[in-house]
Formats: structure tokens, C-alpha cells, sequence
């Protein structure tokens, strides 16, 4: 997905309650790099590695 696509994608996703968590697991399966997913979910790239280390 381009950054367009990936923008989309989480606003449609939140209007329809996804939780940033799931975000999280949906963004990296489809190949989006830790770092980015942190950028465009606006949160600490820590937490993003917590969350993918319960994976």
C-alpha cells in the first residue's frame, strides 16, 4: 500500500471502531514497516514493538 492507501485505510478503519492495536497487527501483515506504522498512527514506535512482540 502507498501512503495515500495506508491514510485511507486507518480512517475507514477507526470510523468502523478498529482499535489501534488491531491497527497495529493489520498494518505489519500487509508488509508496512514498524516505523511507518508509528508515523501514520501518531504513537511511539516502542509501543508498536510491544504490541507486534505479543505476536
Amino acid at each position: 500500500m502507498n501512503e495515500t492507501q495506508v491514510k485511507h485505510f486507518i480512517v475507514m478503519e477507526r470510523q468502523k471502531g478498529t482499535t489501534i492495536e488491531e491497527l497495529i497487527f493489520i498494518l505489519h501483515d500487509n508488509g508496512v514497516p514498524e516505523y511507518e506504522i508509528s508515523n501514520y498512527l501518531e504513537i511511539s514506535i516502542k509501543y508498536v514493538e510491544e504490541i507486534l512482540s505479543d505476536y
